[in-house]
């Protein structure tokens, strides 16, 4: 026979026995009239500390200052129950995440009498949710939106956009050159990097801006709800500000800046992908033209990705086919005007790809991960015409190739330009390598320890286009080159324009007094010509001599019709075909 309970008994013992409930009961003023086990283990306050008080102590300070408490009451009694789910104060002052609902207690009679509110501590469960959410909607390194989130995002302003009538701009950020420091210093200080870049972008932007991280040090910003787009240049010229200031990571100094390209909707596109497109050209030209800067997106940006893509396309094409040749121009000795060199200059036979400026074909063949391909054919080529002019007889001659900045980068390199040496039978003192000045300090130390082996195995190394860019001086420092050339834009005014000719002699005293030897671009009169041989550079390039020529041509003028500069003992100059 099962006994009998008594129902206030069992009621009691489950009030005690609930330690993972809080159970309080109130009167109708809202005073604590029971505090169970529960209530005790959850808050940290004792019964004796509740009972006869109001339970405000267990709220927030905002919650608090909200009236929060009384407002649970109300809704308790009028709707007959009052959920809640939100933080609680325990006794220490630590928060703790409670869901509970609070409801009338009514006699026999209906007859209101108090309330009861149960409750439980769903910290634990409120944390894992909230880490989920984070992992799912944040980038984990920068605590970044993440791509997941930014697509969705993107989809409600844009909507938000349609109807309000307000702009929508998309800032897409790329931090320049930022390989390099993941090369130099490690990941580890890549990463820190990122924070760093990240935490200074919270501070540039508004609350109610976005930001996101799509992967590696690709960022967006979304700018809601502007009026004018010049909203966005204001806010890329602060960013760009900001985040080129110096680093300090593991005890270096690091600078690095950022491009930025804007677009704007709806004015250049309403749809997700179109906008993300559209920005990212926008970037593109930003890096192309000039990192360190921005650009909004124009509808011509549109026809130059097309023409793009089209010379890609044939770009391939022909580097499949080898579908290129290469033309030569001689250097002469200044001052016995007898051939030392032919620099290899690549063309290319397609009619479209010849109608572009070339500096822009190659460019593309280095984006697009062709040319180191072009260059291995360059090379070969190139040293086996030189072998067939040596074998003519024109034993001192040497032969000139340019080489981009990836190439030189490449760690195999070295070894591909000693089987090409060994195959055609060339000297390593016959070659010589040339890298323009622009992208010199790209390098890094990969590429520094390249031109370092390819220096002492004899092959000489030239810095094309100095004096152009703003890196000379540090370039003749750091760099294991053995000769430069002049940019022809100096040679253009001299012997007649007093500062060209001042700013020649300067560079050519300064490359001499580091026993570099001198070469002059684009030259194309005798009076350039004498002038330059006055202030004892080396040698000489252009138009004056020859221009770029197929490999017959120039084997000819080489070996029966040359120009020369022949001085004689008396000192006159005599210029001759």
């Amino acid at each position: 026979m099962v006994s009998q309970i008594d129902p206030r008994s069992l009621l009691d013992s489950i009030y005690r026995s609930a330690v993972d409930f809080a159970i309080i009961t109130f009167d109708k003023r809202g005073k604590v009239t029971t505090w169970n086990a529960g209530a005790e283990h959850i808050t940290g306050f004792q019964a004796e500390e509740m009972i006869g008080e109001f339970a405000d102590d267990m709220f927030t300070p905002e919650d608090r200052a909200a009236h929060v408490p009384s407002k649970e009451f109300l809704v308790a009694l009028t709707t007959g129950r009052a959920a809640d789910y939100r933080w609680h104060l325990r006794k220490n002052g630590t928060r703790f995440w409670a869901d509970g609902v609070m409801t009338p207690i009514l006699d026999e009679r209906n007859i209101h009498i108090g309330f009861v509110k149960i409750m439980r501590d769903v910290t634990e469960q409120k944390m894992a949710e909230a880490d989920m959410h984070k992992l799912v909607n944040f980038d984990v390194l920068t605590g970044l939106v993440n791509r997941f989130s930014f697509d969705l995002r993107l989809k409600e302003l844009i909507a938000m956009a349609r109807r309000s009538g307000q702009l929508l701009i998309m800032q897409s950020i790329d931090l320049d050159r930022f390989k390099e420091i993941n090369d130099t210093l490690g990941h580890e200080a890549g990463d820190v990097l990122l924070k760093h870049v990240a935490q200074r972008m919270r501070q540039a932007v508004r609350d109610t801006d976005i930001i996101a991280r799509l992967g590696g040090d690709e960022f967006i910003v979304l700018q809601p709800n502007m009026s004018s787009p010049e909203a966005g240049g204001e806010l890329a010229g602060k960013l760009i500000e900001t985040i080129s200031r110096p680093y300090y990571i593991e005890g270096h100094e690091v600078m690095i800046s950022c491009s930025i390209g804007i677009a704007i909707c709806p004015d250049d596109a309403d749809d997700p992908a179109q906008l993300m497109k559209r920005s990212d050209l926008a970037l593109y030209r930003a890096k192309n033209e000039s990192r360190g800067g921005f650009h909004y997106f124009t509808k011509g940006l549109d026809a130059a990705v097309h023409r793009k893509n089209q010379l890609l396309a044939l770009l391939r094409e022909a580097q499949q086919r080898k579908d290129f040749r290469l033309e030569y121009q001689p250097q002469v000795n200044c001052i016995t005007g007898k051939p030392i060199s032919v620099e290899a200059l690549l063309r290319f036979n397609n009619p479209t790809l010849a109608n572009q400026p070339l500096e822009e074909v190659i460019q593309l063949a280095v984006e697009s991960g062709v040319m180191p391909d072009i260059s291995i054919w360059v090379l070969q080529q190139a040293c086996q015409q030189l072998r067939q002019w040596q074998a003519m007889g024109l034993d001192e001659l040497k032969i000139s190739v340019n080489v981009c900045t990836r190439d030189l980068m490449n760690v195999r390199i070295p070894q591909l330009i000693e089987n090409i040496l060994q195959e055609t039978g060339v000297d390593a003192v016959d070659l010589e390598i040339e890298l323009t000045e622009n992208h010199a300090l790209q390098l890094g130390d990969p590429g520094f320890q390249n031109m370092d082996q390819l220096r002492q195995r004899g092959i000489t190394l030239v810095l094309d286009d100095f004096g152009q860019g703003y890196s000379a001086l540090n370039c003749l420092r750091k760099l294991p080159i053995n000769k430069v050339k002049l940019d022809q834009l100096f040679i253009r005014d001299i012997p007649h324009d007093e500062p060209s000719c001042t700013m020649v002699e300067s560079l050519i005293r300064v490359a001499n007094a580091l026993n570099l030897e001198v070469v002059a671009e684009g030259v194309e009169t005798p009076e350039q010509a004498d002038f330059l041989c006055s202030c004892k550079c080396s040698a000489m390039q252009g138009f004056f001599y020859s221009p770029a020529r197929p490999a017959d041509e120039i084997g000819k003028w080489l070996m029966n019709g040359r120009k020369t500069l022949q001085y004689a003992q008396h000192g006159n100059k005599q210029h001759s075909n």
